[in-house]
């Protein structure tokens, strides 16, 4: 008789051996049948003998059990077989085609370092002079400054703007040597502006040449958004827009490059979150965000990269509204909420007014005006390519998701609420890419018809060689006018005609920090920003004692007074001391086809009939 033991075989012992082994339990039957002898038992485990009639073999065999399904049948109604058992093959949904030589690959970053240069250049010369200092770049700048000393704005932070993006600028400042570094702090931070845009050039070329692979039309992209004289003009500025929009791009450059992989979604949505931060207007892009995390991963992993992006995007992007809540900022006072027992400042009531605000700050109609004097080419390419793409989307996928993309923001734009001319930043980068997507594409079907596939890249060199040009004699200004002397002549007058450092100045933004803080010249304590002046009970209630006659000078410029006369109940006191004020000096630059003109006005304590201007200022005898 041979016992075998289920999927196991034994061997004897050796003889030294035998000693070691523990003493096996007495062998007894299974159901007291003689055919089955129990050799092992435990409360989980048994260990039994098989008997089969016949001559035995001299080896185990296996038992045939029946076959178990591959996959319980609830889960065929949810997901396919092939989808829960192997991991599918990934086929890039952009491939780039492999390159033939080593060649090849240094002609091509040639070529890019090339385009990359003239974009610095472009945007680096004159830099200092044009365009004039604005009351927003005054505004970040300043805000960058406070945060090294401590505080989120130098004035009670109102929740117009997440700080995310002044505070890379605080960052950045201790690697340019200080805000005064060159000449003065706006001029440090247009300096501080240029990493910004050089990292957009590049990336619009990346993501070109990763959704169509080639190279001429990645440079005709970057040579687009690099040149265009609205690109050298806005985005020299310090906005937020110039920083908002780098960080949008990161976000699309790591998705189209994701190929599904989490690593590359999550730092996509983590980029997206700091553009959010950086302005809140980027929420805008949000769904389309979401359709590129869909667009660039497989199905099987579909779900969760969604679940992913989608998440970190709102858990780093709902910081903001964090902060309100932390500081009990989040709601009105009007309210009258149990806990609110003081006035404060409100995250909602914020946006509330903004929602309100009229077109007399702003209309697109006078943006649209500035757009089509600045650069007409990119203002009609903005609106033809995008349209363009949504049509062919219907085929190339890649394409719609260009054509959404400048397609939202322009909902923005035509919305009927306030626009001013540098809320086109965002367009631009997105417009270099439309354009270069559907010149490829025409070129491409040309050069199919022709069957010459030079013709395309001929073609394209083409457009480049004539933008080029183009763009040269359209940005001329940009790099001859000078506007920005007038701002600087009037903060060297102040500095050696005033020598009261505790007089009282109202002043517009730009020249806060300059005459706050800088390096081995006379600073005023007491000069402030106009729109705080006459809004912030702290200076107009308690420092001036709502009383006119404390102010000594106003510095304003054209926008600054046409500000003050439209609000004149809300800028009561500012009135009020330009009526008693006299004329110390004019300051006149030529600021592309108009005049920017700087008047600084004295106080006059006593009741005296205010002077009139008479005749030019300084500059203009």
């Amino acid at each position: 008789m041979s016992s075998r033991i289920k999927n196991t075989q034994f061997r004897a012992p050796d003889q030294h051996m035998k000693s070691a082994l523990p003493q096996m339990p007495p062998v007894t039957l299974l159901n007291d049948n003689p055919e089955h002898l129990l050799l092992h038992k435990s409360w989980n485990f048994t260990v039994h003998t098989t008997y089969r009639p016949g001559p035995g073999t001299g080896m185990l065999r296996r038992l045939q059990t029946p076959p178990r399904p591959r996959y319980i049948s609830a889960q065929s109604e949810r997901i396919s077989d092939s989808e829960t058992r192997e991991v599918p093959r990934i086929a890039l949904l952009n491939p780039i085609p492999s390159r033939k030589s080593a060649l090849s690959r240094w002609l091509e970053m040639g070529i890019l370092l090339t385009g990359l240069l003239a974009s610095l250049l472009g945007h680096a010369f004159n830099i200092f002079q044009f365009p004039r200092y604005e009351l927003d770049e005054g505004t970040y700048i300043s805000s960058a400054w406070a945060i090294l000393h401590g505080q989120i704005t130098p004035y009670p932070y109102g929740y117009g703007h997440p700080p995310l993006a002044w505070l890379q600028l605080a960052l950045l400042v201790p690697f340019s040597g200080g805000f005064f570094t060159f000449g003065n702090a706006i001029n440090t931070g247009r300096v501080l502006m240029l990493p910004y845009t050089l990292g957009s050039s590049l990336l619009v070329y990346l993501i070109v040449r990763r959704i169509v692979g080639s190279r001429s039309a990645s440079m005709l992209g970057l040579i687009l958004f690099s040149l265009s004289p609205l690109s050298i003009t806005y985005q020299r500025q310090i906005l937020l827009d110039n920083i908002s929009a780098f960080w949008l791009l990161l976000s699309l450059y790591l998705l189209v490059t994701s190929n599904s992989r989490l690593r590359y979604i999550v730092l996509a949505a983590l980029s997206f979150g700091i553009a959010l931060l950086s302005k809140e207007v980027m929420i805008l892009f949000l769904p389309v965000m979401i359709y590129a995390t869909r667009l660039y991963t497989t199905r099987f992993q579909r779900k969760f990269a969604l679940v992913v992006f989608i998440y970190t995007t709102i858990a780093l992007g709902s910081s903001f509204v964090l902060l309100a809540i932390l500081k009990g900022e989040l709601f009105p006072y009007d309210w009258h909420l149990p806990w609110d027992i003081h006035q404060h400042l409100s995250l909602l009531q914020t946006y509330l007014d903004q929602t309100q605000r009229g077109q007399e700050e702003g209309s697109f109609s006078g943006s649209w005006g500035n757009w089509l004097h600045g650069d007409r080419l990119l203002l009609l390419c903005s609106l033809a390519t995008p349209a363009f793409n949504i049509i062919v989307g219907w085929w190339k996928r890649q394409y719609l998701l260009m054509g959404l993309m400048a397609a939202s923001f322009w909902l923005l734009l035509i919305r009927g609420g306030v626009v001013l001319s540098f809320y086109f930043i965002p367009l631009i980068p997105l417009t270099a890419i439309n354009v270069a997507l559907s010149v490829h594409l025409i070129t491409r079907w040309l050069s199919k018809w022709l069957h010459m596939q030079a013709v395309r890249v001929a073609l394209i060199i083409t457009i480049i060689a004539v933008l080029i040009p183009y763009d040269y004699v359209q940005a001329t200004p940009l790099f001859t006018q000078h506007p920005t002397s007038a701002q600087t002549n009037t903060i060297n007058w102040i500095r050696t005609h005033i020598s009261n450092r505790n007089a009282f100045i109202v002043i517009n933004s730009y020249l806060y920090l300059d005459l706050r803080e800088a390096n081995n010249v006379p600073t005023f304590r007491y000069a402030h920003v106009y729109f705080n002046v006459a809004t912030d009970p702290e200076l107009r209630d308690k420092l001036l004692h709502n009383d006119w006659r404390n102010i000594d000078y106003i510095v304003a410029d054209s926008e600054m007074l046409t500000d003050i006369h439209h609000n004149s109940q809300q800028m009561k006191i500012i009135q009020d001391a330009l009526n008693h004020a006299r004329i110390r000096q004019q300051f006149r630059a030529q600021d592309t086809d108009q005049q920017l003109v700087i008047t600084i006005y004295q106080v006059q304590h006593t009741p005296v009939q205010s002077s009139k201007p008479k005749g030019k200022g300084a500059l203009g005898k």
